[in-house]
């Protein structure tokens, strides 16, 4: 029994609902490639981050971006289901070819499944493109029925031709996800390397603004990191900023694995309550855990609550942040006069403060060795940008100018 036009009619519909998301996938890829600054509509902070995922390294293959391909594959798909749609002979060489399609679309489908696994961050573009694949070959799979039979018939026109073509689609997405899981985007260990292989990124990234360290940073900050490590880094964060939890988590990794980096953390909390320079509270639970982080430092555990707060960010209310100090065994009497006194609030205003001159306005905002970064990078950018650094002159450490 020969498949009905209905079946071509849906997978038409599937393919070109694919082909819409795909040019929505590389329009937001192609924005994020044009230099920082760009973020996108289903960029939540933390896991669900389409940026970390568009903007990675999986992002391409053979050169081309991956939404490229898969742009390209729903649009011959489309146009291959067009005359079955309109009710002309079905087990020929256009169903041949989206049965084809179809199959190896798999493969785009895992590479977009390993870069979120890889990069530990959901892309609900990806997600969207994901399941609209396994609906197109669950849509176009029976009209493999359709073909002959017969071994008269032409070999593009006989059903062993057909599911060798699903085979054939199937062995490719196999090889190809496999292939995106293990390959490595090679050594980068220059500047001019950086140049080559992001030309974007370090032309975006050399001509951002640089500011005196020495005017960033004060005695009693918090520091991780030796005082004079050749590439400081500065950051003004908000503990209830999603953006922020991602640069949190990759700061974190770069501190613990690169002896030449200091990490300073200030407060720039985007609440009115002790952030005289909003003008409403974004985050009307960030100054009391900034506070909070503070009585901790009081108690020598500034950066172990630090963390806590970050991994816990949705949950800051005044209950949970005296939950988190005796999870950690804190002085709770200590830990409450602390977080009632006026002189606790009093010092998340001073970073506020020396943000404001700073010329912050949003969080998180990173200074690399001055140089002023707004918003969270992709993880790969800050070991870019950290290889310009060390070859850079313009001042670093604390007495830098």
């Amino acid at each position: 029994m020969r498949p009905s036009p209905t079946r071509h009619r849906l997978a038409l519909v599937v393919a070109l609902l694919g082909a819409t998301l795909s040019a929505v996938t590389l329009i937001v890829h192609e924005r994020l490639a044009g230099g920082g600054g760009y973020t996108s509509f289903c960029n939540f902070g933390g896991v669900v981050n389409c940026d970390a995922v568009l903007g990675s390294r999986y992002s391409t293959l053979l050169g081309i971006p991956v939404a490229g391909w898969g742009l390209a594959a729903f649009l011959v798909g489309a146009a291959a289901a067009v005359p079955g749609a309109l009710g002309g002979r079905s087990g020929g060489l256009a169903d041949l070819l989206l049965l084809g399609l179809a199959s190896g679309s798999l493969g785009f489908a895992l590479v977009l499944a390993v870069a979120m696994g890889s990069l530990r961050r959901v892309c609900l573009l990806c997600l969207g493109l994901d399941v609209t694949v396994a609906a197109w070959l669950i849509t176009v799979a029976p009209l493999a029925s359709g073909f002959e039979v017969n071994t008269g018939s032409g070999w593009w026109r006989r059903r062993a031709a057909a599911r060798a073509m699903a085979a054939a689609g199937l062995v490719i997405a196999i090889a190809g996800g496999t292939w995106a899981a293990v390959r490595g985007p090679g050594a980068v260990t220059s500047v001019a390397d950086v140049r080559a292989r992001d030309p974007k990124f370090y032309q975006w990234y050399t001509r951002l603004p640089v500011r005196p360290i020495g005017e960033l940073i004060t005695a009693d900050c918090h520091r991780k990191g030796e005082p004079d490590a050749r590439v400081a880094i500065v950051e003004f964060s908000d503990f209830q900023c999603p953006y922020c939890v991602q640069a949190f988590r990759d700061l974190r990794d770069l501190v613990r694995t690169r002896s030449e980096v200091s990490l300073v953390f200030r407060h720039y909390p985007l609440d009115a309550t002790c952030n005289v320079h909003v003008t409403r509270s974004l985050h009307p639970d960030a100054c009391l855990a900034a506070c909070a982080a503070e009585c901790a430092g009081r108690q020598s555990r500034f950066w172990e609550y630090h963390d806590v707060l970050f991994e816990n960010n949705e949950h800051l209310d005044r209950e949970s942040l005296f939950r988190y100090a005796r999870d950690m065994q804190l002085d709770l009497g200590a830990f409450r006069t602390c977080l009632d006194d006026p002189a606790t609030r009093a010092r998340i205003g001073e970073d506020v403060e020396a943000g404001k001159r700073a010329g912050i306005t949003s969080t998180p905002t990173i200074f690399f060795n001055g140089r002023t970064i707004e918003g969270a990078l992709e993880h790969l950018y800050y070991d870019y940008a950290l290889i310009i650094e060390k070859h850079t002159e313009h001042g670093h450490g604390e007495g830098a100018s």
